[in-house]
């Protein structure tokens, strides 16, 4: 039977990181050292726990985790906050056609750790390959599953093919904004990244959300693995989305806008900026999000530009339920203080 053995990520061994999760299959923004530093910078409450996966002495892998601890005494264990992509990321064997299988020696070992440590909850989500090859081993291993999707848009080095491919509208309303004047650029500016802030923050409540804090989006932008597009109208930005870039996936991520300007349709000219871009710097990808499944107006949009939904899921285990209940009971009451600070 296949074993692995994990070992902390020490400081003298980070700067390997980056290299080891790129050559996984599929890694994206959320599995680089650089949002493990943005998180751990901007959340005090969530403690990077990322591994090494090690079959003899060769590292073959990563396991990028956090703790999450809302309040005293109650700490969670998350392959990613949010449902974001985490798991176990392997290489591909050399010259292999099917990927390097996962190892139950991996589960067990989180499993153990979280009894030592009073972890209350075990939570991984995994990518949409891994969910389709190991989500029964996770089921039946006692994991609650749930489902979630995201839509995935495949790139070319031709702008014109997915151009053509987009849904009329999507063409007619990209045309729109550039006869209204509407210009698209990124930026790295301090002030356009204040202004599309607080323009993100009343997106944010407008929309029912929890709004991402500056500081997480000021430093992703300052490592590297985040760009801001930005659209202007006469000078004034209307428009703005932050996506993330890494490996061979650019991701859209965080988006704002202003009801008046929405008949100039920026949004639709941001996402075929982001677009051409990811194409001509040769990206494999483009990450559309992960949907509610509810809202439907939003998936029907990203379904314009041929984006595919793609199916992932999240698995669950709970260690101490007493421990788990209590973390249920304060946590609306604590995100809605989170959000009013953020505002």
């Amino acid at each position: 039977m296949l074993v692995y053995t994990i070992e902390a990520l020490t400081p003298q061994h980070q700067d390997e990181w980056d290299a080891i999760i790129q050559q996984c299959p599929n890694t994206t923004a959320f599995q680089s050292l650089a949002w493990r530093d943005a998180l751990a910078g901007a959340f005090k409450q969530l403690t990077p726990v990322y591994l090494l996966i090690k079959e003899e002495d060769a590292v073959v892998g990563g396991l990028p985790a956090f703790v999450f601890q809302p309040i005293p005494g109650i700490r969670l264990w998350h392959s990613m906050p949010w449902n974001l992509s985490g798991g176990i990321h392997l290489m591909d064997f050399v010259g292999a056609r099917s990927p390097r299988p996962i190892s139950d020696s991996v589960v067990k070992s989180i499993e153990t750790t979280a009894v030592e440590k009073g972890w209350c909850e075990i939570h991984w989500t995994l990518t949409p390959e891994h969910t389709a090859t190991y989500g029964d081993f996770f089921t039946k291993t006692g994991y609650a599953r749930t489902n979630h999707f995201t839509h995935f848009l495949r790139t070319s080095e031709d702008v014109d093919t997915l151009w053509h491919a987009y849904n009329k509208r999507v063409r007619g309303a990209v045309r729109k904004a550039e006869k209204s004047g509407v210009e698209v650029t990124d930026t790295n500016s301090e002030t356009a990244l204040s202004t599309f802030y607080d323009m993100y923050l009343l997106t944010v409540k407008r929309l029912g959300g929890t709004p991402k804090p500056r500081s997480l989006m000021q430093t992703l932008l300052q490592k590297k693995v985040a760009k801001l597009a930005i659209a202007t109208y006469r000078g004034t930005i209307i428009a703005g989305l932050l996506y993330l870039y890494f490996n061979r996936t650019v991701t859209l991520w965080c988006e704002a806008s202003v009801p008046a300007f929405l008949k100039y349709r920026p949004n639709n000219a941001i996402f075929h900026h982001i677009i051409r871009q990811a194409c001509r710097e040769k990206y494999e990808w483009i990450d559309f999000g992960a949907s509610p499944p509810e809202n439907t107006g939003l998936i029907a949009h990203k379904e314009q530009y041929r984006a595919v939904r793609t199916d992932f899921s999240s698995y669950t285990k709970v260690i101490s339920p007493l421990k788990r209940g209590l973390w249920t009971q304060s946590e609306g009451a604590l995100r809605q203080i989170y959000t009013w600070m953020q505002r």
